[in-house]
């Protein structure tokens, strides 16, 4: 189990992140759906959700050093929009420095997290927030990871500073079980109150289905078509997993 100090080490080097995978690919998430853009996903995460769709960057994670001038150039010869994804990317001092080199280049640049944690001087045009609900917790799976991720799991401050600092999204992981739904957007609800989501926004609220199974995708769909009508939702498509499964480098 990787704890916290493993996390500090990349943090320190400051121009050298631990990236897991960059590749090209079609945005499969969020309101940028379908926009061509270039990944950069860092290895290293303080979470650890049951259901993690990225585990070599949490669980098990793995990747080899890059410089900010190897990645800012992998960007430059690729589509204008950028994607800083981990793992928790916000961990990260370089990424501050990766974001400001990348807008100053004339990139559009999406940071995808899980609004837990707060970097000084990052620079992007989206945040893309993702917290995590209840049932990300791996209780069964690592007691001992479950009580931190517990704890860790929402920062309403944090998120408050997110939304007051960036353009931004919210997107939730939902169950499409009727029993387990009603009660994740009950607690999706009391996060919007405490954060101060206003009634205006809501259509900056995403919800997305648990799963990576090409065929459930439509299923899990219209299990949430009557939320997000009901609630001023906007529903969230996972395009990846449609168009290639649940594959790394897509």
């Amino acid at each position: 189990m990787a704890d916290d100090a493993e996390l500090r080490t990349p943090r320190a080097a400051g121009e050298r992140l631990r990236v897991q995978e960059r590749f090209v690919s079609l945005q499969g998430e969020g309101r940028l759906v379908g926009v061509p853009s270039t990944f950069i996903r860092v290895s290293g995460c303080n979470l650890r959700c049951t259901w993690c769709d990225s585990p070599a960057t949490s669980w098990a994670p793995e990747g080899a050093q890059a410089s900010l001038d190897e990645l800012v150039d992998v960007c430059r010869r690729g589509p204008r929009h950028v994607v800083l994804t981990g793992g928790e990317p916000l961990l990260f001092s370089g990424i501050a420095a990766l974001s400001r080199r990348l807008r100053a280049a004339g990139h559009h640049v999406t940071v995808e997290t899980a609004g837990t944690v707060w970097l000084d001087d990052l620079e992007c045009d989206l945040a893309s927030i993702s917290p995590k609900l209840g049932h990300s917790t791996p209780w069964r799976r690592d007691p001992r990871w479950a009580e931190r991720h517990e704890a860790r799991r929402l920062d309403p401050a944090v998120l408050r500073r997110l939304i007051a600092a960036y353009p931004w999204q919210l997107k939730f992981v939902v169950t499409p079980e009727p029993e387990r739904l009603a009660a994740e957007l009950e607690e999706i609800e009391s996060l919007l109150t405490a954060v101060g989501v206003a009634e205006a926004d809501r259509a900056q609220v995403l919800l997305m289905p648990e799963t990576t199974d090409t065929a459930a995708l439509s299923a899990c769909y219209r299990a949430l078509v009557d939320a997000c009508v009901e609630r001023g939702f906007r529903l969230g498509q996972r395009l990846h997993i449609a168009l290639f499964g649940h594959t790394p480098g897509t």
